[in-house]
């Protein structure tokens, strides 16, 4: 069961890690504008991972649009820069989520992270990984209040990691 545990804390950095845009193998990026402005203004660009519709600025990404990975993935929210920044929605393809804050293209600062499988972490965030003060909700409700540090659960408010994993996984 703690394995089972282990996979869920970690699944947003295995197999549904965020995609990033714009770039083909070799490096080149493939990309046509398809409706509107895509230098200054709103406009659509098609990119070999997907596509993106919303605002402009010097040709990048900037302000409020949507990015449309070809695998379903979908971010909705602040760019700056051609990067996922500020505010901002990710929605992967198998229905796991995060609401939160982001720096430059990482989750960074405060967001829920929304499992599968009805579990929550509510709390801040350090280059993706979950980092400080957070609650963890089982999806009876259940709140485990306590202190992560680069993704791994340390300490807990009146209950120790050992009680917490055994509890959160069921044993």
């Amino acid at each position: 069961m703690k394995n089972i545990l282990f996979l869920l804390l970690i699944s947003p950095l295995l197999g549904f890690t965020q995609n990033q845009t714009g770039a083909a193998s070799g490096g080149t990026v493939v990309e046509k504008c398809i409706v509107g402005d895509c230098m200054n203004g709103e406009g659509t660009m098609q990119y070999k991972t997907g596509v993106y519709k919303g605002h402009w600025s010097n040709g990048l990404r900037d302000g409020k649009g949507t990015y449309t990975w070809n695998n379903g993935d979908v971010y909705t929210g602040s760019w700056s820069k051609d990067k996922r920044h500020g505010y901002g929605e990710y929605v992967w393809h198998d229905g796991s989520k995060y609401h939160g804050n982001y720096s430059y293209g990482v989750r960074s600062g405060y967001g829920i992270y929304y499992y599968t499988n009805g579990t929550r972490y509510e709390g801040t965030w350090q280059n993706n990984l979950k980092h400080g003060i957070a609650n963890y909700y089982n999806k009876q409700s259940v709140n485990y209040g306590g202190k992560y540090i680069n993704n791994e659960y340390v300490e807990g408010t009146g209950i120790t990691k050992s009680l917490f994993e055994s509890q959160v996984s069921g044993n």
